[in-house]
């Protein structure tokens, strides 16, 4: 397994080399906003490098939504994304799997999900992030996430479609995960058919809680233990720390996850 991190967008290779990084993920515009990616300088770089496991699309984007302009807005700025995802030699585009409202039901979010992955193009993959909180929440339980990805894989579609498991979102989500984290994740592996990556999190809330709030590792609520067996249970080609600080916190996660990787191999 490679070891990874997200990192800021400025001059992400440095940081990877400080951080003793193996790859990473970034963001190519504002993680809050619509606004569209601009041209990178160092695209051609960062593309030579073979690092950027992924790119991370903004979290305002939410193909499952009822709000129409909201899914319109989404499929644009997912196209953008995908499109600048390949400029910089990215192996995925990580999206969550999104909310279908409040009043939303799950067969209408996955229905609003399919139409708009119809008008995707591209040759980077859509990886579809487990999530942490909502009622109608697509990627919060197993059957939900079961049936969106039957859903995606069955349809008329150009693009591919693989996974991405986040430990503390699949934590926080369903107590299950805490009672047994390998039985959860090979779960998952069932539902969507492969981890393709995983983001490596602890979490700062509880399980089942419903909050998607991240540790670093070992300083969180799930244990080290659990941690490693849904490592283990993915079996994912990569991991991806988003844990917080940028420095010696994330020096110290480096090493944590370099371990829990290597027993669990």
């Amino acid at each position: 397994m490679r070891i990874g991190g997200h990192l800021p967008s400025k001059d992400p290779l440095t940081a990877a080399d400080r951080l003793g990084l193996d790859l990473f993920q970034i963001h190519v515009s504002s993680p809050r906003t619509w606004q569209a990616p601009r041209r990178r300088p160092d695209a051609a770089a960062l593309a030579a490098s073979g690092r950027v496991v992924a790119v991370h699309a903004p979290y305002l984007c939410n193909p499952a939504s009822a709000d129409p302009q909201v899914r319109e807005r989404t499929g644009v700025l997912l196209q953008q994304t995908i499109d600048a995802a390949a400029t910089v030699g990215a192996r995925g585009v990580v999206v969550h799997a999104g909310q279908a409202g409040v009043d939303g039901t799950i067969a209408a979010g996955i229905e609003r999900w399919t139409g708009l992955l119809r008008r995707l193009r591209g040759d980077v993959p859509l990886l579809i992030e487990n999530t942490a909180s909502g009622r109608a929440s697509l990627g919060r339980h197993l059957d939900s996430i079961a049936a969106l990805f039957s859903a995606l894989r069955s349809c008329d579609r150009s693009m591919s479609v693989g996974a991405c498991l986040d430990t503390a979102h699949a934590f926080a989500a369903d107590p299950a995960a805490e009672k047994d984290p390998g039985g959860w994740v090979e779960q998952f592996v069932a539902a969507t058919g492969a981890v393709d990556l995983i983001h490596v999190n602890d979490s700062a809330s509880p399980s089942g809680s419903g909050r998607d709030r991240h540790a670093n590792l070992g300083a969180g609520v799930m244990g080290l233990a659990c941690i490693a067996e849904m490592i283990a249970a993915a079996g994912a080609p990569a991991a991806v720390l988003e844990t917080p600080g940028y420095d010696e916190r994330r020096a110290q996660d480096v090493e944590i996850l370099r371990y829990l990787a290597a027993t669990a191999a």
